[in-house]
């Protein structure tokens, strides 16, 4: 069968053999374009996946320092060791120190796994109903904002995830 189309693409005339040879060039390059294609989704999805786990890994690290925000603040005394005489809009990070083991919050910034962790505190206002309010309100000394910034770089690329949650005294 070979040997038949091989002796018929040789007797054939030239304009036969020049369409033959313009069809396989359509044909090469279709199959050029379609694999160009899908080496790039290919590219796309692998860039997709590592920014998601990445993205996973860091809201894991900022949930832990949440949770490690809130045992500080169970095991400590409000006013005298605890979040009400911290500094706000300063940047913190946990450790670990002393026995027992206790967090405590340091002044500054921590890397854990390539990820820039902070932690900060702010002041919360409530209004004449006790709901907290951005402005215009009066200080809630038994109430903090904790912020909890995770930041990364990825291909020369910044991405950041921050987490925001309401800490309050409940001892009072």
């Amino acid at each position: 069968m070979a040997l038949q189309f091989m002796f018929q693409i040789r007797n054939g005339n030239k304009a036969e053999r020049g369409a033959l040879i313009v069809e396989i060039l359509v044909v090469v390059a279709i199959i050029t374009i379609t694999l160009t294609g899908l080496l790039g989704l290919i590219s796309f999805s692998l860039g997709t996946s590592t920014l998601i786990r990445q993205n996973n890994q860091a809201d894991d690290i900022a949930q832990g320092i949440v949770e490690q925000v809130r045992n500080f603040r169970d095991g400590t005394s409000w006013e005298i060791d605890g979040l009400g005489t911290l500094t706000t809009g300063i940047d913190y990070y946990l450790q670990e120190s002393g026995s027992p083991q206790k967090w405590q919050l340091i002044e500054g910034t921590k890397t854990v796994n390539g990820f820039n962790t902070k932690v900060t505190l702010g002041d919360v206002m409530r209004d004449s109903n006790d709901d907290i309010v951005s402005s215009g309100g009066s200080i809630d000394s038994d109430t903090k904002k904790v912020t909890v910034d995770v930041s990364w770089e990825e291909k020369n690329r910044s991405h950041q995830i921050e987490l925001i949650t309401y800490l309050t005294n409940w001892r009072q």
